[in-house]
């Protein structure tokens, strides 16, 4: 049963209390963001002395995204104990943000927007969050390592949400509509979607993967998408294409990271989520755009430099923002943990 528990502002802390918090949160963003960054810098610095040109960046991000974010997406879900939902609030309110803001988007990004290519890149830079890769390590920071359940069972809705989503909207705007091929079918061969739907087979199923399997080939495999997505991601920076996209991108980024937890995070509170699951929730809202929107873009025929772009920026904006977020649940509600 939910916990009902009042709203409790908590009085402001002393100045000693307020530059602690400050600094943790700050060591938190800067832990959860700079290797992401650290990563992007190496993929940019590996173009810049031609260890990678244009066609050996495309081939590695058609692998990390067929190969790699796959394997990422099953191991996440598989490795999950997605069957121990002890507090289904938390589950639903990021159920419902979700798909609320990817129809907003969606209703929104096509009155401005008339390129065909960019349409999807908008749609899901405003909607699609970094969750798999930021949601653990900002998770156990604020809650340590043994309260970031909820992070796990969230990350199993978002990966299959964010990617059939994300699928269908390119499919929509990019795909190949004179394939004869139905829509759904094309969603569900997607490598990402595919990825999503073995690991809730094999969850669910009980089936066990011998540990030498899974922790000595699996995940030492899926440990490099993160470096060679970003690697890819710096290779493909272009910064003369900024000032073309810089509407677009402001706006992206303003949404993603300042509009959307404006509405979450209040709802979230008011309802009475507290603790880890306030703190999971939030991640969700306040992470930057996810680094696989640009491998899906590349991928999917969307405009690869406008997500690059959104991708980049968010990334570095968020450092501030989720500063400010967290700042400001710790001192309205606290942290709870």
């Amino acid at each position: 049963m939910l916990k009902k528990t009042s709203i409790r502002v908590l009085p402001l802390r002393r100045p000693v209390n307020s530059i602690v918090l400050a600094m943790d949160v700050i060591v938190i963003s800067a832990q959860a963001v700079f290797p992401l960054l650290g990563f992007m810098m190496i993929g940019y610095f590996f173009r810049k002395k031609n260890f990678l040109d244009e066609s050996s960046t495309k081939q590695l991000n058609l692998i990390c995204f067929r190969f790699f974010l796959s394997l990422t997406c099953a191991e996440t879900i598989y490795k999950a104990d997605i069957r121990q939902i002890a507090e289904p609030l938390p589950i639903i309110i990021v159920s419902l943000s979700i798909i609320i803001t990817f129809l907003v988007a969606w209703l929104i990004v096509p009155r401005f927007i008339k390129q065909k290519d960019q349409i999807p890149v908008m749609i899901q830079g405003i909607y699609k969050t970094n969750y798999t890769l930021v949601g653990l390590s900002v998770a156990k920071s604020i809650c340590g390592e043994n309260n970031v359940g909820m992070v796990s069972l969230i990350t199993v809705l978002l990966v299959p949400i964010n990617n059939v989503l994300s699928v269908y909207i390119f499919e929509r705007y990019t795909g190949n509509k004179g394939s004869g091929t139905p829509m759904i079918v094309r969603i569900l061969k997607n490598p990402l979607v595919l990825g999503s739907l073995i690991g809730i087979a094999l969850n669910l199923s009980g089936i066990v993967i011998p540990k030498w399997i899974m922790t000595g080939f699996i995940a030492k495999l899926s440990a490099l998408t993160t470096p060679l997505s970003m690697i890819a991601l710096g290779a493909s920076f272009n910064f003369s294409k900024v000032p073309l996209y810089k509407t677009k991108i402001a706006w992206a980024v303003f949404a993603k990271l300042v509009l959307v937890p404006m509405f979450v995070l209040p709802v979230t509170i008011l309802l009475g989520v507290r603790g880890a699951s306030l703190i999971a929730v939030a991640i969700y809202a306040v992470a930057p755009n996810a680094v696989n929107s640009f491998n899906t873009a590349v991928a999917m025929g969307g405009d690869g430099d406008l997500a690059n772009e959104i991708v980049v920026m968010s990334a570095i904006v968020s450092i501030l923002t989720m500063f400010g977020w967290f700042l400001l649940i710790g001192y309205t509600v606290g942290f709870g943990v």
